[in-house]
C-alpha cells in the first residue's frame, strides 16, 4: 500500500488513534480539564466523530476557513486559535451566528473593532 502513494497522503491507525483519543480524554476527566482538542492535523470531520465519542464537545482550529467545515459537522462550541482578522468580519458574524465561537485577540485595535462589529 504505502509503495503507490506518491503525493502527501494522511495515513493513520484507525485503532491506535482512538485508543490515543480515549486516554486523552480520560486524563482531562480525571484531572477535571476540560478536553478541546485542537483539529489542525487532521482536519476531518470523520476523525472529529471519534471525539464526539468520547465526550468531547469543544474544538479547536486554525483558521475561520476550519470552523465553518467543522460547523457543517454540528460542532457547536469552536475556538479559533489564531488572532481575529478584522477582515473576515462577515465570515465570523455568520459562523457566529450558529456556533458558540471563540476568538483571540493580539491588539487593543482588534479588540474595539470586534467589540463594535460583531
Amino acid at each position: 500500500m504505502f509503495s503507490q502513494i506518491t503525493k502527501p497522503t494522511f495515513v493513520i491507525s484507525e485503532s491506535k488513534a482512538k485508543r490515543n483519543i480515549q486516554r486523552m480524554a480520560d486524563k482531562a476527566r480525571r484531572q477535571n480539564i476540560r478536553f478541546r482538542p485542537h483539529f489542525k492535523t487532521h482536519q476531518s470531520g470523520e476523525i472529529g466523530e471519534w471525539f464526539r465519542e468520547v465526550g468531547v464537545e469543544a474544538i479547536t482550529v486554525s483558521s475561520v476557513e476550519m470552523a465553518r467545515y467543522f460547523a457543517t459537522f454540528d460542532w457547536k462550541d469552536i475556538t479559533i486559535a489564531f488572532p481575529a482578522n478584522i477582515r473576515e468580519i462577515e465570515h465570523i458574524n455568520q459562523l457566529a451566528k450558529s456556533v458558540s465561537l471563540n476568538l483571540l485577540v493580539e491588539s487593543v485595535e482588534t479588540a474595539a473593532f470586534l467589540g463594535k462589529n460583531l
